[in-house]
């Protein structure tokens, strides 16, 4: 189904559908539950995923045909989505490794490993059917069940009421970019230092747009793995979830949660020394080198502020003047670099706040497909000048062309004979990615070239 090009919302029909069930209800009190404002004297648990697992609620065989959701969410996350497996992923020997290294023991044990491979609440805050080794399951996203849990089986409501119980607002792009970035860049309470990076922890790519929608577990293998279906009904009670408006959130997101955990004093040195899980790891490994020997300076090495360039294409996007001084912000923070750590943590400080005000802009602006379009040809022409000399950035640019694409597909802004082209180039820029540490980039220039060739014309 082409979802986007023209809501023919049928409210009234899912107005109808509902009140057939809630004629159902009966007595005075369930209609009071219903409608009353959220009480809640006892504090939130988790239940656990088993919970929502049901086959009434969402393990259904096949998708109901009547319902706003098709009921297999539970399903198709165990089955598709690496969430579902994070916990088993610290029972393997490179986990168990890492972990011996950091003197943390047992992975599937360790505090720090669970915070981000497990969803494991304090006792106090879980029932007894709840099961941490399900992995990042249900609540670690939607928020703990037992406040909201409820009125969400009634169905007899719309999803505001969800969020007005307690669940998390994940449909609110500022707040699923806060919640998805909190593991997959850190935060004070759980980061991937140098040193676990060291003890073989693989380095963290995250896009919110792509990683929301897509699975790439091979180069050039893309899998659709999302566990809800965008379509009339979803729309009559949330937001589009995916592209250029989720990207440019994303992106402004994780580069505020970079810069906070640069400039705090917990996780932004270590010791005497700069955190050097902040600076692009090939500075100092594997430095490249042409013809005229090392190609580089003495003092720092260079800070990993790959997704910075995005950021000034989404702010241009909004507002030009507030572009060009978070451009103003990105050299002056890049020439910080030879006047030592104190200078570099003061402009991240002066660029964070600017990013601030860009997020609130983004959040509130009206996009459109012009923007879907600008952003891919941005995109396209930082990486014929280049700008993409770093992996993590040609990976952050293949990443968020995927997405974009996506999107005009989906708003039926592509001819089929369009959408084949675009998507080919795409898995041709995924396949340039030969390793975890080297891309090659003729191949991923010329991918990104002919994306925005077919897709912007």
């Amino acid at each position: 189904m082409k979802q986007m090009r023209s809501i023919k919302g049928h409210k009234a029909e899912l107005f109808l559908r509902k009140a057939k069930i809630f004629a159902f209800a009966s007595g005075l009190g369930l209609l009071l539950s219903v409608f009353a404002g959220p009480v809640h004297a006892d504090p939130a648990k988790a239940v656990g995923a088993m919970t929502c697992g049901a086959a009434t609620c969402h393990s259904a065989d096949k998708p109901w045909p009547n319902s706003s959701v098709t009921q297999q969410e539970f399903v198709v996350w165990k089955a598709k989505d690496p969430h579902a497996k994070a916990y088993q992923t610290l029972t393997g020997k490179k986990a168990q490794s890492i972990s011996r290294q950091l003197g943390l023991g047992d992975a599937t044990q360790a505090r720090l490993c669970l915070s981000c491979h497990s969803y494991k609440p304090e006792p106090a805050e879980i029932e007894t059917t709840f099961d941490h080794t399900l992995g990042v399951q249900c609540e670690a996203c939607h928020g703990k069940a037992s406040e909201w849990l409820g009125v969400h089986q009634t169905g007899l409501y719309f999803y505001q009421r969800n969020i007005d119980e307690g669940m998390y607002p994940t449909t609110d792009a500022k707040k699923r970019a806060e919640l998805c970035l909190s593991c997959h860049v850190g935060s004070k309470e759980k980061f991937v230092n140098h040193r676990m990076l060291a003890s073989g922890h693989p380095r963290l790519p995250f896009e919110l747009g792509f990683y929301t929608w897509f699975n790439e577990g091979t180069p050039g293998k893309i899998s659709n793995y999302a566990h809800f279906t965008v379509d009339d009904d979803y729309l009559q009670r949330k937001p589009w979830p995916f592209g250029v408006r989720v990207w440019a959130i994303g992106q402004a997101v994780q580069a505020k949660t970079l810069l906070a955990l640069l400039t705090d004093p917990k996780t932004g040195t270590n010791g005497a020394f700069p955190e050097f899980a902040f600076f692009e790891c090939h500075s100092c490994h594997n430095a490249q080198v042409d013809g005229d020997g090392f190609q580089g300076s003495l003092g720092l090495p260079r800070l990993n502020d790959a997704n910075l360039f995005f950021v000034e294409v989404a702010a241009g996007l909004v507002d030009r003047n507030l572009a060009a001084g978070v451009r103003s912000d990105i050299q002056s923070l890049r020439s910080a670099k030879g006047q030592g750590w104190g200078s570099i943590r003061a402009v991240a400080g002066r660029l964070k706040k600017r990013l601030d005000v860009l997020v609130t802009k983004l959040d509130a602006h009206k996009f459109d497909v012009d923007d879907t379009r600008q952003a891919i040809r941005a995109i396209s022409q930082g990486a014929q000048r280049g700008v993409f000399s770093s992996y993590i950035a040609a990976e952050q640019a293949v990443l968020a062309t995927g997405s974009l694409v996506d999107e005009l597909e989906r708003l039926d802004e592509l001819s089929p004979q369009q959408t084949s082209a675009a998507q080919s180039a795409v898995s041709r820029g995924l396949a340039a990615f030969v390793s975890v540490d080297r891309y090659q980039s003729g191949e991923l220039r010329a991918a990104l070239r002919d994306v925005a060739a077919v897709t912007t014309q």
